[in-house]
């Protein structure tokens, strides 16, 4: 017997070894594909007529000779997205979490392809998008690629398209701790050894080759920092609120505008052609309202941002409403970035203002420009310790630390107070109602890990959930797998095989899965 369990412990061992393994080569195609797409869309920036400097400032009247080229780049964005890829479309955040909890398939080939043609399409047309969404899913979709290829199990299958998702947010932000915590707190991994090294491995690969192809440098360069006074916090606990409220107003935006399309039924292409001529006007009007908003961004961390309160709270309303209209295309293209950058507007409008009133309380502008980012994100998302650790990445400035945590913990206390939805689980909501279309005719097998704490640990099997359409196939623990039956007992850690036939909706099982996950 002891023979066995020490070949048993040698096989876990050696499994966990390949996946980590595995995990490393996923980093590094994850890596490579965040370079190329960052060079791609920076070589595309810098061919803009409106950004090289040679076009004179009097030149008015050239974006609206150009704004019907605009249209065309976001009618063929949102074609090519329909037609070769839909599940392409947005950051791609929502198809992976859909992935993993097993309701939705990779077609690497046809994502990888339609992401980057069509992200480059619609940045091309300046529609207010960032290329760290898309990053994620690419590197998911290698991962996808990489576990089909060697056909390995579905278990490590799910591990390492986290761990892709990890290294692509990773190596677009040069961040590779907030790469590991993305996959922990947003994609809502199992915590176990395998889980943990995978994501770790995998984005510290990830950002290792992006440092070896395009530099160490931080993604904003933020003047050293010394910690906030004690009695300043008080003004960042205030910024972290009202990044708060605006964060959820920016979903809710966001949510209702894409109810307000599905109601009208307009072709997604006639909502690409609109955008893009709007993108090509802001192009050329006001560049940095355009794209993920690095400039602004950089400018207000720099404190190179020279622009009154106001001009900042109008900057801010058009740079939100351009950002859901642009996701509402339906193109590929992410969030992250815009929401960094409506956050940065946040605390540059808040520094500026509060600072004329009471400056010896205030923080300067450009580090209340972080705690914005910070409470805007936190409040969109509900991924606090990823936002704050990006920044903290981001900037270098580990100074920042504490006053981060603190509006982040504030911001998600309002948010969680109101009770609205996280944005990429709002989204994902409304793929599961609007889009039933995997998997219609066959049966598929689920796989389910109980986690402590959840509503199922501790219950026999005749107390879940009925549907006619589901069966509890299998039941594996400490290695043994069993057949179950009604009083079979259900403990945290079983990994349960759930059989799933046509006439189940996504939106039902999800709900199953959601009752195994702590709580």
């Amino acid at each position: 017997m002891s023979n066995h369990r020490h070949s048993r412990q040698v096989l876990h061992r050696l499994s966990r070894r390949y996946t980590f393994l595995l995990s490393a080569v996923v980093g590094a195609m994850a890596g490579g594909l965040a370079v190329l797409y960052k060079l791609l869309v920076t070589g595309l920036a810098q061919a803009e007529i409106f950004t090289s400097g040679h076009v004179p400032r009097d030149w008015w009247w050239l974006p609206l000779c150009l704004a019907p080229l605009g249209g065309v780049l976001g009618w063929s964005a949102c074609r090519i997205s329909r037609r070769f890829c839909p599940e392409a479309g947005g950051s791609g955040i929502p198809h992976v979490k859909a992935v993993l909890l097993g309701l939705r398939r990779i077609r690497p080939a046809a994502l990888l392809g339609t992401k980057l043609v069509g992200g480059l399409l619609a940045l091309g047309a300046g529609m207010s998008l960032g290329r760290e969404g898309p990053t994620v899913h690419m590197g998911a979709a290698c991962a996808a690629w990489l576990g089909g290829r060697l056909a390995v199990p579905n278990r490590t299958h799910k591990n390492l398209v986290a761990a892709g998702a990890g290294a692509g947010l990773a190596a677009a932000f040069n961040a590779p701790l907030a790469g590991f915590l993305f996959i922990m707190e947003e994609l809502r991994r199992e915590m176990s050894r395998v889980t943990y090294g995978s994501a770790l491995v995998s984005s510290v690969i990830a950002v290792a080759v992006a440092r070896l192809l395009v530099g160490q440098a931080n993604s904003f360069g933020l003047s050293e920092v010394a910690p906030i006074p004690l009695h300043q916090l008080p003004v960042v606990i205030l910024v972290g609120l009202l990044a708060s409220g605006l964060g959820l107003v920016f979903n809710r935006s966001l949510l209702r505008l894409l109810d307000f399309r599905d109601v009208r039924g307009w072709p997604l292409e006639n909502w690409g052609l609109g955008v893009g001529v709007m993108g090509m006007l802001l192009l050329g009007w006001c560049t940095p309202l355009t794209g993920g908003g690095h400039l602004l961004t950089h400018s207000a961390l720099s404190a190179e941002l020279h622009y009154s309160p106001w001009a900042l709270a109008l900057l801010f309303v058009i740079k939100l409403l351009f950002t859901v209209l642009s996701y509402a295309t339906g193109v590929p293209g992410g969030l992250f970035a815009p929401l960094l950058t409506l956050g940065a507007l946040v605390g540059s409008f808040c520094g500026q203002l509060l600072f004329l009133w009471m400056p010896a309380y205030t923080p300067r502008p450009e580090i209340l420009a972080t705690i914005g980012m910070a409470g805007l994100l936190t409040s969109s998302v509900r991924a606090p310790l990823t936002g704050v650790v990006l920044i903290v990445e981001m900037t270098g400035q580990y100074n920042l630390l504490y006053a981060l945590l603190l509006a982040a913990w504030f911001a998600y206390l309002v948010a969680e107070y109101f009770g609205d939805e996280p944005i990429y689980e709002a989204l994902l909501r409304r793929d599961l109602h609007h889009e039933r279309r995997l998997w219609k005719d066959e049966a598929r097998a689920v796989e389910v890990l109980v986690e402590p704490n959840s509503e199922f640990e501790h219950i026999p099997l005749s107390r879940f959930p009925r549907h006619k359409d589901m069966l509890v196939a299998l039941l594996e623990r400490n290695g043994h797998v069993h057949i179950p039956h009604g009083t079979t007992m259900v403990e945290a850690g079983d990994m349960l095989t759930l059989l799933v036939g046509p006439e189940m909706t996504e939106h039902d099982l999800n709900q199953v899965l959601e009752m195994a996950r702590d709580h």
